[in-house]
Order: C-alpha cells, then structure tokens, then sequence
C-alpha cells in the first residue's frame, strides 16, 4: 500500500477491516520533535458510496457524539473527531496493551492463573468507568441514559504500564443518540448479555452489571458461562439454564466475593445490584482487607506473558515511523480489540424463535410485545471517550462575492454571532476561521462590512458558507437573542437580571450550562503611560479616579492631573468595570469615550496624565498596574490570576446560545470553541484559554491557617477555582466543564493525589462557614469521584484568605470558592 495521510495523521500501519469500518494506526509530528501515536477509524472507503453508507455513518456519527462526553481514566480517549473529503474519522488514544480475553487466554496457556486480588481490582477499575458512563450527564442536567451494552473481555484492555481502559461504547445505548435501535434488534455478545436485553426489553444500567458479573465469574474460574455451541445455545444459557454458584468451582474463594457474584447474575434485575457503583463499593471494601495490587503489579503481569510479541509490535511501528516515505503495514499480532473492528454476525436473518425451557428449567420471564426478536452482535473497536463532538454538516450556502469589501448580506447568513467588542473584534473572526480550518474549508476569507461587522467566508464541499460576527457591545447581544436575529449572544460579562427576565420566556435560563458557555478568561487591566511610576492601586482608590473624586496623581505618589479615559457605555468591558468598581456611580460626562479597545489603549500610552481600562489581550503599549483591595493582596492581572479570578477584575467571556439553535453550526462552533484548538486561538488571540497547569503557591503568609500552610507545603496549585450559581450549591457554567478538564489533567498525572480546599464568605459564624466551606469542596470531591477521581483530602477553611472583600454579593461569591491542589 502507498503512504496515506487523514487529517493531520500520517498513516503507518493497518489493524483491520470490518463491514462498516477501516482502522489504522497513524503517527502526528510536531515542533521540536514532538510525535504522538493515534488510532484512527474511519468508514471504510469501498462502503462510502453503497445504498447503506447514510446509516453506517450515522452510526458512526453517534459513536462520535458519544464519545465527546465521555472523559474518564478508565474509558479509552479520543482526542479527535473530524472529516476528510466529506467523510468523519475518529482518532483515539493508542493502546499498547491486550484485551482482557487475551490475557486470560495466554495466562490459562502459560499456567498463570489470574489472582484473585488482581481480578477484583480489574473489576473495580471496569465498574468504575460504567459508573462514570451511566451516571453522565449534559451540562442542563439531563441524564445522558447511557448503557454499554457489550462488556466483555474482549473490551476490557489492559495496558503493558497497568492501566485498564473499558473501550467499545459503538454500540452503547444513549438517549442522546440519533439513531435508535430498531424495535426487537439486540446489540451485544449473547455470551455476555442481561436476559432482559437478550430478549429485546428496555434495558437500564443493570444490564451492564449483568455481563461484568459474567466476567468475574469467569476470570474466577476459568471457565466460560453462557457461551454455548452456536448463539442459539448461548441464547437458551442466558434465558433459562440455571446459573452455578461460583462456589461450585472455586470452592477456596472468599464468601464474600461469591455473595457479590451471585448478586450480580441475579436474572431478577430487581434483586441485582441497582448501580454499578454499589458493585464496586462492594469490591472495594473487600479489598481493603486484602492485598490490593499495584499498578506495577498488574503491568510486570501483563509484560511478561507478552514479551516476544510486544517487541515485535514495537520494532514494527519504530521503524515504520523513521520512514520519511513509509508504506502502510499490517501490524503483527495488533490486539484483538484493534483487529476486530466492527465484525457483524447476523444469528437468524429471519424471525428466531426463543428456545424451548426444558422441563426442569424455571419458566422464561414473558416478552413485553417485542417478538420476534432479531438479534444481531455488533463487536465495534472501542472509540468513545474525550472528543469533539462531530461537526455536522453546515446550512445551505450563500451566495459568494470577490469583492475586497463586503457587501451587506442580501441573504442571511449561515450563522451570526451579535454583542461584545471584546469577543468580536478579532478572537469570534479568528475562532471562526480555524473552525472552517478544521472543517476542511477552502478559501477562507475575512472582510469588513458595515460598522463593528466582520463577515467571514469559506468554500465547504463546493459551496460557500458565510458566518456574520456584529460586534456592537454586549447589550446588543441579548438584544440580538430576543427579536431573534442572532444565533449566538457574545459577551464580556454575565446575563443580567433585567435580560433574563427578558429571555426566559423564550429560551428558559440562559444560565444553565447548556446554554452559557465560557468560552475564554479575561482581565480588565487598568493601564497607564508607561513612564508613570505608579505600580499598584486599589479599588476604592480606582473607583475615586474614575468617578472624578480624585483629580491628581499626587495623592496616589505620582504627580500632575490625571486624564481619564473610558470604554463606550454599550461595551461589556464599561459594564464589568461599573460593576466591579463604579457601583452606583458614572464617569464624569466629559470623560472621553472609545468604541475601540486599540484606539483607548493607544491613547493611554500617548497620555502621560491618562489612566484607563481595557480587556487584557489589549494592553499594547500601555503599562498594566496592579490592583487589589484594602487587605488583600494587589495582583497584576497574570494567565494565572485571571484564570483562578484571584485577580480582583478578572472576568469571563461568553457565547450565549438557545436551547433549540436554528442551525446546527451553532452547536458546532461552540464544540469546537472549547476544545483544545479552539482554546489554542483564544491563546494565540491574547486572551486566558480555559487549559490548565500546575503552579508553585504563594508563599503563605499570616492569612494562611496553619493547616492549610502546611498541606500546600509540597503541593502545586491548579489554574482554576471552582465557584457555584448564586444563591445555590450548584457548581457554575464553567465549574461544571472544568470538572472534566482536571480529569484530563490528571490522566498525565495518575498518581498525584489531589485536595480539595473550600472557603466561605465573612457573613456567618466561623462555624457555620468552616461548615459551608466544607460543604462546597465535598461538592466538587463528589462530582469528581463520578468521574473516577477521588481526592486524597477534602477541607474547609471557612472565610480565611478572602479573594476579595465581603461588602457587596458579588465579591462574597468570590470568596465562595474551591481550590485544587496537587501532590509534587
């Protein structure tokens, strides 16, 4: 075969073919000698044009879909799901590892029995991810209902360092998904499924803990279950012959192990375990008392059985990728869960009819109006885990124009984007491009149109797209929103009560994280000539400039008249800055007035007398001076202390959607906004992107507690804080996407242990904020521990080392925070 090249992966290797897909893996190149390994699916090329490629798409679309929310150290990761000529590829982490199947094969082979510690952690580690998955839900709240439907050892892996990955969630039933599965069609494993689900019935999370209890049955003892001769006997096993205690074979076991398997299979799913989560609390208090393996443990287990073979795998892929020229390969021995991507086996393609009970079995539960039942088995590569969510295709195209300067739009736009300065001067235009980048899009352009308009134009699929950005100040956003002549509200600080209550009628709460999305951080930096010898001020003191109270620099240790300069009162950086430092009060009526962040930036760095505000990404050639408030510490508004929103004027931008977008770019641009290249443009655009890293703390001072002092001692702190809506214990629009985000920082960090330290405002007893300050971290621990993560200490620190003073709401919210630290 020749080189092959998907997206921005060069192609080295096959690891098979299926009915539906192709799947190979591919290898990407960066600066300073960066490379990473992928596994790349695909639709077949030679299935693309056949009657039934729409569905096989769609399916694959679904599994893409899926994959986006799914952000979990025991789930595979997909780190990207895109297009190439019109057609969708997932590219997912690569295993080096073996599927649980062959494990226990080589293992029964080599006379290595599995131990009995190893299995359960195994298990855990597996009930663990399904806890995760079926627990999931979308950012408004709505539960994702999803179930796997086709746990089996074939996909559970197991990774040469340890790690087990639940992988295969192609077939997983979601109630988000677009494509439901006919009435009386079963997908899965006879050998591994719940008798409801092989008999076509509703299933719910306990299917799954069905077909986890089958696999520690068998690891236990050696033996295979339900399978049978063909799928019929399978079938006939799973609905009606009697299931053996695990003590009949493995009579040594611990009682207790028997009582959490038989509990498992109960055919009853009311006398089954309720939860995925209620099998692995069992398991884990099992093995506190026992031996728990490392991760070491479980990869000096794995290596050995397959030392030959991963040597062979791994000469293969080194010297396929030091070909500048390579020809694609066959990889040899690739794991099964790689070579077996999406091998369909059609049981009856007519009506089957269920087998017989025999006279001793108990009588068959009775079908709920599903018969006849057609079961097939899809057994699909695992690919759903962290993605983008799949860019679909756009709206009907627009004409196009080649004229330098754009005309006004004489029809409407593929998608417009209304409201603030900040986010629509050049970061909306430039999320925009890379968007139709990522698209695939051809010929992309940008041209000015009518004032503060920004109209951008890309050739997709032979047609052309065309996305208008009106950037005229937050307030236009909203109003854009409510006569419907936006799709999307861009803004530069939150939703106000006056505008809720003027869109709630029409889209609900726009607060909901389905429907706010923080898109980037930003600083409103107070800048002065870059001779002034001013270097920190706080806001009382920034308010009396502002408000013409104070008129001289010498009473803040410089010297002159001051000349203020201000943002336009439609900007959302007047309306943060009067929120966060004006209050009640206005500028002076003479004060002079900018449209244009560059323009009052510049203006400032010309001035020496002048001081202003401007977002952060438009300091230029001004000085940025720090600024705090009287008994908390003055900050320069840093990527860190912005992104914590320590910094006293730190703010959020947004992107404001309804429930029910017109077009479905609306949802793809925000995908693809908050994925890891959209917050690349937000850095490259001079704004804080939503990443995360680690930082050395502060050195503690006499605000610190002494208990705090000293956990932080060796720790580093994490670029965000948690904060919560107003007025509740609900984690906010940002909180609820941060939670994922430290998962996935944490996936490069297994094994440092994580704190949790909540704080309160001043307004209550010190007792009831160290209470409340509690309350807040166990809030976050919680919904981390759904997501596989439990850190190793969860404190509160009722209103010590306030952010910012507690006189007015905003500034208590503030201070009710959660910080996240971590272990060196």
């Amino acid at each position: 075969m020749t080189t092959l090249a998907i997206g921005e992966y060069r192609v080295i290797a096959e690891l098979g073919r299926g009915g539906m897909a192709e799947v190979f893996l591919a290898v990407r190149r960066g600066p300073v000698g960066f490379t990473k390994l992928v596994v790349i699916k695909r639709l077949r090329t030679d299935r693309a044009q056949l009657p039934e490629a729409t569905h096989l798409r769609a399916l694959l679309l679904d599994e893409a879909r899926l994959a986006a929310r799914l952000h979990h150290p025991h789930i595979v990761q997909t780190f990207e799901v895109s297009e190439q000529d019109g057609e969708p590829f997932i590219a997912m982490e690569y295993l080096d590892g073996q599927s649980l199947g062959r494990v226990a094969s080589a293992a029964a082979r080599a006379n290595v029995p599995l131990p009995t510690e190893m299995v359960l952690t195994i298990i855990a580690d597996v009930l663990s991810a399904l806890e995760y998955a079926h627990e999931l839900r979308d950012f408004d709240g709505t539960p994702f209902g999803i179930v796997h439907r086709d746990v089996s050892p074939q996909n559970i892996f197991w990774t040469y360092e340890g790690e087990i990955k639940l992988v295969d969630f192609g077939v997983a039933k979601s109630t988000h998904a677009a494509n439901e599965t006919e009435v009386g069609v079963v997908k899965g494993k006879v050998a591994y499924m719940a008798p409801e689900q092989a008999r076509g019935e509703s299933i719910d999370a306990r299917a799954d803990v069905f077909a986890v209890g089958i696999v520690l049955w068998e690891l236990l003892s050696g033996r295979r279950l339900m399978r049978g001769d063909s799928a019929a006997a399978s079938l006939h096993r799973v609905l009606f012959e009697p299931i053996p205690s695990l003590a009949s074979v493995r009579p040594d076991l611990d009682r207790e192990i028997v009582r959490i398997a038989t509990r498992a299979l109960e055919r009853d799913r009311d006398a089954r375990y309720p939860s995925a989560a209620e099998m692995r609390a069992d398991i884990t208090r099992l093995l506190e008392r026992m031996r728990a393996p490392r991760r070491d443990d479980l990869a000096r287990f794995v290596q050995r059985l397959f030392a030959q073979e991963r040597a062979e795998v791994s000469d293969t892929i080194r010297v396929a990728m030091a070909r500048d020229s390579a020809e694609i390969v066959v990889l040899p021995n690739a794991p099964v869960s790689l070579r077996d991507v999406d091998r369909v086996e059609t049981i009856a393609s007519s009506p089957l009819a269920l087998p017989t009970p025999s006279v001793t079995a108990p009588p068959a539960p009775r079908a709920k109006t599903r018969a006849p039942i057609y079961v097939a088995i899809l057994a699909t590569l695992g690919a759903a885990a962290a993605a983008t969510a799949f860019l679909h295709a756009h709206r009907a195209p627009v004409a196009a124009s080649s004229a330098s300067r754009a005309p006004s739009v004489a029809r409407e736009p593929d998608l417009k984007l209304c409201g603030s300065n900040t986010v629509g001067a050049e970061l909306a235009p430039s999320l925009v491009e890379a968007f139709f980048k990522k698209k695939g899009a051809s010929a992309t352009r940008r041209a000015p149109g009518e004032s503060e308009e920004t109209l951008v134009t890309a050739t997709l699929g032979g047609n052309e797209i065309t996305v208008d950005v009106v950037a005229r100040g937050t307030a236009t956003g909203f109003e854009g929103l409510a006569a419907s002549k936006c799709d999307i509200a861009m803004a530069s600080r939150p939703i106000n009560e006056k505008e809720i209550a003027k869109l709630t009628p029409m889209y609900g709460d726009l607060r909901s994280a389905a429907t706010e999305h923080v898109i980037a951080l930003d600083g409103i930096a107070v800048i002065v000539h870059p001779n002034n010898p001013i270097s920190a001020i706080d806001r009382a003191s920034l308010r009396d400039v502002f408000t013409g109270k104070t008129t001289s620099w010498s009473s803040l240790g410089g010297s002159g008249n001051i000349t203020v300069l201000a943002r336009d009162k439609k900007s959302g950086t007047f309306d943060t800055f009067k929120n966060l430092v004006l209050g009640d009060a206005d500028v002076p009526s003479s004060t002079r007035r900018f449209e244009s962040s560059d323009e009052l930036a510049d203006a400032v760095a010309s001035d020496p007398s002048a001081i202003g505000f401007i977002g952060l990404a438009y300091v230029r050639s001004a000085k940025a001076v720090a600024v705090g408030d009287r008994g908390t510490p003055s900050m320069l508004p840093t990527s860190f202390t912005v992104t914590t929103e320590d910094y006293v004027l730190s703010r959020r931008l947004f992107f404001y959607t309804p429930p029910k977008p017109r077009t479905p770019l609306v949802t793809e641009l925000v995908s693809f906004v908050l994925s890891p290249q959209g917050q690349n443009v937000v850095r490259d655009a001079g704004f804080v992107d939503l990443s995360l890293a680690a930082h050395d703390g502060d050195a503690c001072d006499a605000r610190c507690p002494p208990a705090y002092a000293s956990l932080v001692a060796h720790a580093q702190r994490l670029s965000l804080d948690f904060r919560f809506r107003t007025g509740t214990s609900d984690l906010d629009s940002r909180a609820a996407r941060d939670l994922d985000r430290v998962v996935q920082f944490l996936r490069e960090r297994p094994s440092a242990p994580m704190m949790l330290f909540g704080f309160s405002d001043s307004s209550g007893d010190p007792a009831s904020n160290a209470r409340l300050s509690r309350e807040r971290a166990q809030t976050v621990a919680r919904e981390l521990a759904t997501r596989g993560v439990h850190p190793s200490v969860v404190e509160g620190f009722g209103s010590a080392m306030p952010v910012a003073p507690n006189a007015t709401e905003s500034d208590r919210e503030r201070n009710r925070r959660v910080e996240v630290w971590i272990g060196r």
